[in-house]
């Protein structure tokens, strides 16, 4: 898996990057900052970090679980 960190909810450079990755390569995730609109990308699973001003909507992840997620990924990229 290659886990995908964004530190800014909308960064067009990672975006168009993401978009254009052929889903059939490996199983991407992207982790974004607690605010912020989740984009839809082909192939791409998508979380939030926790925010205690948004409700739940069961893609949010805690640091606990990203740190996971970061020694389980074989590619790891901060944007």
């Amino acid at each position: 898996m290659t886990l995908h960190i964004l530190k800014h909810p909308v960064n067009p450079l990672a975006l168009q990057i993401l978009e254009s990755t052929p889903a059939e390569e490996s199983t991407v995730a992207v982790v974004l900052p607690p605010r912020g609109e989740l984009p839809e990308l082909r192939g791409v699973k998508i979380y939030r970090m926790i925010d205690p001003s948004f409700p739940d909507d069961g893609q949010s992840v805690s640091y606990s679980r990203l740190l996971e997620m970061i020694f389980k990924a074989d590619k790891v990229v901060a944007w």
